[in-house]
């Protein structure tokens, strides 16, 4: 267990504890009210703050503060309920291709890469920011916690991987994504998020696509659910509730604004990252979509052509070397002066068998970068 998780897993126990006999009928945080937090409701917000730290200094939240901000435009968007002493909500992006999504009971919500790369536009988004700020505002950790019958329970479901991201993700953070609340309080999650939509002006209609979207993902991934629904309801019946939820409102008011455009623009950024990040995890599907997403944006980026380049040399399933060269080759000629292109298009040539070829690549690779960091292990790449 890292050192880190250790004083998550006794604070946690120590919150259990402490509050095995209050009440779990709690009142949602209204704009009209004091919204006083209650003693082992301050001390999940404590717990809340350290693991908020342990995340911002873990690697995988880059500095996005333009994303960012638009992402928590959108949260001002749909209109949460105040929460108390005055704190404000703040939405923050983690580098990670999983799809994943979960807000802190203070008021921070964090989104993956992945997750924002697979939806298509902020309605979608605002469909699962909404979904999250429920549970803050509805007081579904403090909930959760008042249910937990003893503190063996309640560490076993915030136990995570101790790699990548999920090393970084604590107690808290771990119950809101990964073990998920209960059912009920998803559904009312599931509820609050569609009438913050709604009421923002976006369109109903996206709320199931958002679902869809990540049905599809489940199939490809070969996972019964996605990692932001590791325990919730099936999706096939969240779709279901969203359509009933959707049918059920008047005609007019089942269209609104899906904001693609800007949602494309706002965000080139974590697609550029969350590409980059798939292809270390070997994802190269994710890495497929992500490209895609800035080629859209940029027609005829460098940079993302080479990442897909090289996603396709490491997959070599039928076709790819092929692709994956011709594509390079198209680089080299628009752009002769771009290193890593070649020193890319080297291995590709190494990779078909191609020795000469790949010999001339990785010298003009060298000649354009004579200070590279990986001069020798390329120069034992190139053979008589």
């Amino acid at each position: 267990m890292p050192a880190h998780r250790i004083p998550s897993a006794i604070a946690c126990a120590m919150l259990v504890l402490l509050s095995g006999c209050m009440s779990t009928d709690l009142t949602p945080y209204q704009a009209d009210s004091a919204n006083a937090l209650e003693p082992d409701e301050q001390r999940l917000w404590a717990r809340s703050l350290e693991e908020e730290n342990v995340l911002d200094q873990s690697g995988f939240r880059a500095s996005l503060p333009a994303c960012e901000a638009y992402l928590n435009r959108i949260v001002a968007r749909l209109k949460p309920d105040p929460l108390p002493n005055g704190t404000t909500y703040h939405v923050r992006i983690l580098i990670d291709p999983t799809i994943n999504a979960f807000a802190l009971p203070n008021g921070v919500v964090y989104v993956h890469s992945g997750l924002i790369t697979q939806l298509e536009n902020e309605a979608q988004l605002a469909t699962v920011l909404g979904h999250e700020l429920t549970h803050t505002t509805h007081r579904h950790g403090l909930k959760s916690l008042r249910k937990a019958k003893n503190a063996s329970a309640f560490y076993a479901s915030i136990t995570v991987g101790t790699y990548g991201l999920g090393a970084f993700i604590g107690g808290i953070g771990a119950t809101a994504s990964i073990s998920g609340y209960s059912q009920d309080l998803e559904r009312d999650a599931d509820q609050g998020g569609f009438d913050h939509m709604i009421a923002a002006g976006y369109d109903p209609r996206e709320s199931v696509k958002t679902f869809v979207i990540l049905r599809d993902e489940a199939k490809r991934s070969n996972i019964k659910e996605p990692f932001f629904f590791g325990s919730h309801p099936r999706l096939e019946e969240r779709i279901a509730s969203f359509n009933a939820l959707i049918q059920a409102l008047p005609e007019a008011r089942r269209a609104g604004d899906t904001e693609t455009v800007a949602y494309n623009r706002e965000l080139l950024p974590v697609f550029k990252l969350d590409a980059e990040a798939a292809l270390q995890a070997g994802d190269f599907e994710q890495v497929r979509i992500s490209v895609a997403r800035i080629i859209a944006q940029t027609p005829g980026d460098a940079s993302a052509r080479l990442l897909l380049a090289e996603s396709l040399r490491k997959r070599n399933g039928p076709g790819d070397l092929k692709t994956a060269r011709d594509s390079l080759e198209s680089i080299t000629h628009d752009d002769p002066s771009l290193a890593a292109a070649w020193r890319e298009l080297g291995l590709v040539q190494m990779k078909s068998g191609a020795q000469a070829e790949s010999n001339r690549c990785f010298a003009r690779y060298l000649e354009l970068s004579p200070q590279a960091a990986d001069r020798v292990y390329i120069e034992s790449f190139i053979k008589p």
